[in-house]
């Protein structure tokens, strides 16, 4: 009978691309992913003592988790059956915006879990392991991203397959730009002082070299105010919860510039289009964009493209190309990188240190140092056609090899295991 691996998840009909892609990486190394319900149907949390029962029935050889899905039961690992299970927590995204992590007492759970039940924490960037370290005092493990099964199981990409056929000269970028009107909105609920500081902050990402760092250009920021309106603005960020609204709405503010940027930068050498689709995201849709990019750009929204469809986006364009979001400061690959590689597309992106390691420059994928570089870039590259599709063969291959959920889930349990013995 083969192993199990407990996924805990916080709510029902709820499930996630990252979570997705591990239960397929479990699978794929022969094991059983099962998946165990933290909150009811009504979303209520469930009381301690069923959750410890039903771990232990499912007997698993290893847990995982997103994030800090299970903190708010703290005293979860504290039975003997459960102590001794393996457990990761695995982040894609920073903890700045967690303030339940960010609190003391979330610090010390944290610990106590680390020391006494066997909780591994991964981060995908390392300078959010880094910050890790320094704010919950012990160490974080390296992961990365993968790419759904749809996209291997899509073979190379090819020109029939593609959607948007009339985009075949295009640039295209498939994410989403946050709509500018749904971000004033939320600053209005702030105080005077903390709109003040991100509006401030938010010039200084439209100025700043590339790539910026959007929170420590915001900290930059709320360190040159007079001191009287700084008093102020620490006094409201004094909570951890009202510290990560307030880094959230940086964040967003900072992944609009970003994007902005390098779209700008590109629609002055090359046709551009956006690809767009978001369930809970408010984004922003073709008027916006042409207000913003001119009158050239081409948008199509995808929020209704099935999953399995997804491969053919990617399959777009001539070019598919990139601009990460403020939270990827080392590393921290987007889930973007891996399927373009999984579908045979080549991709060009601003890059990160820890970007050649995961695939070639040049002969893998494309990097760029800033926007201005990037349009120059693609430019260049959207006039050899069949360069491109070589480096799109290259990096499927590479993506074969090296980066797929099963690879990811195997180095997932090594570093676990490695952990351990070490401690």
């Amino acid at each position: 009978m083969p192993g199990r691996v407990l996924f805990l998840e916080s709510h029902h009909g709820v499930e996630r691309l990252f979570t997705r892609g591990l239960r397929s990486g479990v699978r794929a190394v022969g094991k059983e992913p099962v998946v165990l319900f933290l909150r009811d149907e009504a979303g209520q949390p469930r009381p301690v003592e069923a959750l410890r029962g039903e771990i232990a029935a499912a007997a698993p050889e290893r847990i995982a988790f997103l994030m800090d899905t299970p903190l708010a039961w703290p005293g979860l690992w504290y039975d003997a059956r459960l102590r001794e299970i393996p457990k990761a927590a695995l982040w894609y995204d920073d903890f700045y915006r967690c303030p339940a992590t960010m609190a003391p007492e979330g610090v010390a759970i944290w610990k106590r879990w680390h020391e006494e039940a066997r909780v591994a924490v991964f981060f995908h960037d390392g300078w959010w392991r880094g910050e890790w370290e320094r704010h919950a005092r012990f160490p974080a493990l390296p992961t990365d991203l993968s790419a759904d099964a749809a996209f291997v199981e899509g073979g190379m990409a090819t020109e029939a397959e593609a959607l948007y056929p009339e985009l075949a000269d295009h640039a295209v970028f498939l994410g989403t730009v946050p709509a500018r009107a749904a971000l004033e909105a939320k600053l209005a609920s702030f105080p005077p002082p903390v709109v003040e500081w991100i509006a401030a902050s938010t010039a200084a990402m439209e100025e700043a070299a590339w790539p910026f760092p959007a929170y420590a250009l915001a900290d930059a920021v709320a360190a040159a105010l007079p001191p009287k309106r700084k008093l102020i603005l620490d006094r409201w960020l004094a909570t951890p919860s009202a510290l990560a609204l307030a880094r959230y709405e940086i964040w967003r503010w900072g992944k609009r510039v970003a994007r902005l940027r390098g779209l700008r930068a590109l629609a002055q050498r090359v046709p551009v289009a956006v690809l767009s689709g978001h369930r809970t995201e408010v984004f922003a849709r073709e008027e916006e964009l042409r207000r913003e990019l001119g009158t050239g750009v081409a948008f199509r929204e995808t929020t209704d493209i099935p999953a399995a469809r997804w491969p053919a986006l990617f399959r777009a364009g001539a070019l598919q190309v990139q601009w990460l979001d403020p939270q990827s400061i080392e590393s921290g690959a987007p889930f973007r990188m891996f399927e373009t590689a999984a579908a045979g597309v080549p991709l060009l992106t601003d890059g990160r240190p820890g970007y050649p390691a995961l695939f070639a420059p040049e002969r893998e994928m494309f990097y760029a140092a800033d926007e201005a570089a990037l349009a120059d870039r693609a430019m260049l590259l959207m006039r050899d056609r069949e360069a491109l599709c070589e480096t799109g063969r290259r990096a499927r291959e590479a993506f074969l090899a090296r980066h797929t959920w099963g690879e990811r889930w195997r180095a997932i349990e090594a570093a676990s295991d490695q952990l351990r013995a070490r401690t």
